[in-house]
């Protein structure tokens, strides 16, 4: 599925930009402490916030290979007729959760757009955003994982 591959790789990308700049702004912090005696109080403020932007991106991919910690005690101790009831019951668990982080995180960024970031003077709700984006972009990959079975190409078998 082409159109997951980009959006995984895209996805990446950020979620890899977002930790660079941690490094980033970690390092010059300590460069001008050290070097300057001079604190950069935004430097580490805006690490902090592009941390949070990685692990929400980063979970999102962790849903699309499948690298989180599983939920399967349920289908491992279920009799084996009733392991495609497991899966369906994780599936709609997640999917609710995630729906339900997405919509309760996309509230939250509203209404902390108001606020700004003490240091860097950035609204919180850019900040808080990570939340939904990261949940929908988890649950787009959870979607696609249950679903691509369907969508497999025959022509190859």
């Amino acid at each position: 599925m082409k159109f997951f591959d980009l959006l995984d790789m895209f996805v990446r990308f950020v979620a890899g930009l977002c930790l660079f700049a941690v490094f980033a702004l970690v390092t010059a912090q300590v460069a001008s402490r050290f070097l300057f005696n001079f604190s950069l109080a935004a430097a580490s403020e805006l690490s902090i916030y592009a941390m949070i932007w990685s692990v929400f991106l980063g979970a999102a991919v962790a849903f699309r290979s499948n690298s989180h910690i599983a939920m399967d005690i349920l289908k491992k101790n279920s009799p084996k007729p009733f392991e495609g009831v497991a899966d369906v019951l994780i599936f709609i668990s997640l999917a609710g959760f995630l729906c339900l982080i997405a919509h309760e995180g996309y509230d939250l960024a509203m209404r902390a757009m108001r606020q700004s970031s003490p240091a860097a003077k950035i609204p919180v709700g850019y900040i808080t955003m990570a939340i939904p984006v990261g949940s929908i972009l988890a649950l787009v990959f959870l979607i696609e994982q249950k679903l691509s079975p369907f969508f497999k190409d025959k022509r190859h078998d």
